[in-house]
């Protein structure tokens, strides 16, 4: 009886687990940004060892930081109801676009322009499948720094901070990543 209802269960996990294996944005570790105040998008400590030391500017697309003489710029949010997959099928319309993966999670870099040249640089990375977290880089005209390292060192600390508040609510839950709920069928 038991063995049955074991693997009753395990079809059941199976199904649920298969039946995302459609979509091509597969997010370990997901979290729901749009619940969260831009401004705490990324660490505070993080912000301020990014060399931005005053107060993120909230506003209805994110948080903007700048530097105190106002010629760097780090805007991080939500982006509004666009997925990751989204920016993909968009592909060819930004002149610079291209995929990779920050902090395990797949992204994007969007651009209409040459970030090098123009100074400024957005990078997109999935939240969950159906919500992405974009960052916007913008550094002054003649500076050598690249504005997608920047961007993309905020977004790889935004999605360290999720893995970790993802890992401590399973913990609280007491649920494993593992299907530990299937000792019970043991």
């Amino acid at each position: 009886r038991w063995a049955r209802l074991g693997l009753a269960g395990l079809a059941v996990v199976s199904a649920v687990a298969l039946a995302g294996c459609g979509q091509d944005v597969q997010v370990a570790s997901p979290k729901d940004p749009s619940n969260e105040s831009p401004c705490d998008l990324v660490p505070g400590q993080t912000v301020h060892e990014l060399g931005f030391h005053q107060e993120g500017e909230e506003a209805a697309d994110g948080c903007t930081w700048k530097t105190g003489e106002g010629g760097v710029q780090l805007s991080i949010g939500v982006a509004p109801d666009r997925s990751l997959q989204d920016y993909r099928d968009e592909a060819g319309k930004y002149s610079d676009f291209g995929e990779l993966t920050i902090g395990g999670h797949p992204a994007v870099r969007a651009n209409s322009g040459n970030p090098r040249e123009d100074g400024r640089c957005e990078l997109v990375v999935a939240a969950n499948d159906e919500q992405a977290v974009a960052a916007k880089a913008k550094i002054p005209s003649g500076a050598t720094a690249d504005p997608c390292a920047l961007a993309q060192q905020a977004l790889a600390e935004h999605i360290e901070t999720a893995r970790l508040d993802y890992l401590r609510v399973m913990k609280e839950k007491n649920i494993t990543e593992d299907f530990g709920m299937l000792r019970f069928f043991r």
